[in-house]
């Protein structure tokens, strides 16, 4: 029995479909990775404005902090405290002429003299070693403290 070749081909309409099909197929997983690439970059352009959000506020936050620091340091400068002192009615006391102040009772005050610095705990220097105290101690030492030795007496 013989075999025509023409017997096993395709029909050409069937070719088609298989070649439409072929190219919707690889036009459909290009569309998926498309659509996954401008996914990925659109979260990924949504968390660099994020971050460019927060470090804008970030150096907001570091003028103003600056700005108050300033601001304080303006209103504890000496010549401005001394400024609102004159304002508020105190005025300069010469500690050499003894009419120009005077002293006030104080309930509980025994009248000795007491500074500030009768009351500062001092400390002895205490030689501090680099070495710990348990390796600072010899073999026999340590064996002798820990180990005691019996004698056997026949």
């Amino acid at each position: 029995m013989e075999t025509k070749p023409y017997a096993y081909r395709l029909a050409p309409w069937r070719k088609q479909v298989n070649r439409i099909l072929s190219v919707l197929l690889l036009l459909i997983g290009i569309f998926c990775i498309t659509m996954i690439y401008l996914s990925y970059s659109a979260q990924l352009t949504e968390v660099k404005l994020e971050i460019q959000v927060l470090h804008q506020e970030r150096s907001d936050l570091s003028r103003t902090i600056a700005d108050m620091i300033m601001q304080e340091g303006s209103l504890t400068a000496f010549t401005e405290m001394e400024n609102r002192a004159r304002r508020a009615g105190y005025v300069d006391i010469d500690f050499r002429d003894e009419d120009s102040y005077t002293y006030l009772p104080v309930p509980g005050f025994t009248g000795a003299y007491h500074s500030g610095l009768d009351s500062v705990i001092r400390q002895e220097n205490i030689a501090v070693s680099s070495i710990k105290p348990e390796y600072s101690q010899t073999l026999q030492q340590w064996l002798n403290e820990n180990l005691q030795f019996r004698r056997i007496e026949p």
